[in-house]
């Protein structure tokens, strides 16, 4: 999704576009993969906004909320990301380094048979392989 599809799917929602709540979108957009609110914190201090945890708690509740941007949570922490090509996710549980894959064909059949079979709208799905990155593995 563009920028600018985002920002319009804001206005058209009725929502505002704050300083805050642009650079999240900008910081996501320019993102490889997901980031933490720590990240997204540290991306809007460089753009010399200071906003405190409760204002950037609402403000990803609201991206969320209207489908702007997707939460996975992926060891006790809350990750976030725009919409994009569909992927899975590799996480070292030493380094908690995140990567993106994508391994589409049989992950896209298996959900079409899955919501046939079970008559259940799936809207999103989230897949992610735990392990041990080149670096920290003990091989």
């Amino acid at each position: 999704m563009k920028i600018e599809e985002i920002y319009k799917q804001i206005n058209n929602l009725g929502g505002r576009l704050t300083k805050v709540r642009k650079v999240i979108i900008d910081s996501l957009i320019n993102s490889d993969c997901l980031m933490s609110q720590d990240c997204i914190l540290k991306a809007l201090k460089k753009n010399d906004l200071k906003p405190n945890r409760s204002t950037i708690f609402r403000e990803l509740a609201y991206l969320v909320k209207t489908n702007t941007i997707i939460k996975n949570t992926i060891n006790n922490i809350d990750y976030y990301e725009i919409p994009k090509a569909h992927h899975h996710h590799l996480v070292c549980l030493k380094c908690h380094d995140i990567s993106k894959i994508d391994i589409k064909d049989h992950f896209e059949i298996e959900e079409k048979k899955i919501s046939k079979e079970k008559k259940f709208n799936i809207l999103n799905h989230s897949l992610e392989f735990y392990g041990y990155c080149e670096n920290c593995n003990n091989f």
